[in-house]
């Protein structure tokens, strides 16, 4: 039986595939703040996947990324 690795990129509206190993499609991710792709990251790798740290930044990411596809759209 096969899994299915992928998942909906979580910005508004974007109904792209991506790997799980990919938080989103590529333009969003890099309408995310360096230093926020970086917190993203460096919070993956320690203190690790599914951390409190991992999840907040997460959360920021696509919460950044989603406040500028509302601007855009005002």
């Amino acid at each position: 039986m096969t899994t299915d690795s992928t998942h909906e990129c979580p910005a508004t509206g974007c109904t792209r595939r991506v790997s799980g190993r990919m938080l989103m499609c590529r333009g969003h991710w890099f309408m995310v703040p360096k230093l926020l792709r970086d917190a993203v990251w460096d919070a993956y790798y320690s203190p690790g996947r599914g951390s409190t740290e991992h999840t907040e930044a997460i959360r920021a990411a696509i919460s950044t990324v989603n406040d500028k596809l509302r601007a855009a759209r005002s």
